[in-house]
């Protein structure tokens, strides 16, 4: 390990465990909240805000993204600029998030709300905001917003089940 690399990212971003601070890259005016763990192969690009608490694994790209305190970030998944992921959300391994409708023109940025849990290996499309609580099953492609509470899956997804309040189990 080199001790120089390892003594930065300590310096800059106080209270934040780098698993391997040789094999990440934190680029300038990124703020990381105390307590965020972040692992290997994993690029934090300028202007980054991550909250308090927060996981982030392995090999994963987070563009000028704004995450909520507590927020899990699993390994391989590529968040792109403008997103915001609100506190408590998880985001599950080898998620994608897109924000160019490829048609030119502005970009458009998802949401993920609080609390809410999207399952490995989906993607979420430019300007869909997944709702509070809300569930989206693995493998998901998900194409227009998710209501708070719902439970969707498929591709391109849709709501298989009710919708549950908060705090209710899933049915």
């Amino acid at each position: 390990m080199n001790p120089a690399m390892e003594n930065d990212l300590a310096r800059r971003f106080p209270g934040v465990h780098f698993y391997n601070p040789v094999l990440v890259e934190v680029q300038d005016d990124v703020v990381i909240g105390a307590g965020t763990r972040v692992g290997s192969f994993t690029l934090i690009h300028a202007g980054a805000r991550i909250g308090a608490g927060c996981t982030i694994g392995s090999h994963c790209n987070i563009h000028r993204a704004t995450l909520g305190d507590r927020v899990a970030v699993q390994t391989g998944c590529h968040i792109t600029r403008g997103v915001v992921i609100e506190e408590d959300a998880f985001i599950g391994p080898g998620v994608i998030t897109l924000n160019d409708k490829l048609r030119g023109g502005e970009l458009s940025f998802p949401l993920i709300g609080r609390g809410a849990r999207v399952g490995g290996g989906s993607v979420i499309l430019p300007g869909v905001a997944v709702g509070a609580r809300a569930i989206v099953g693995a493998g998901s492609v998900v194409t227009r917003d998710v209501p708070e509470g719902a439970i969707v899956c498929g591709n391109p997804s849709r709501q298989r089940l009710l919708s549950r309040a908060p705090g209710e189990p899933p049915q």
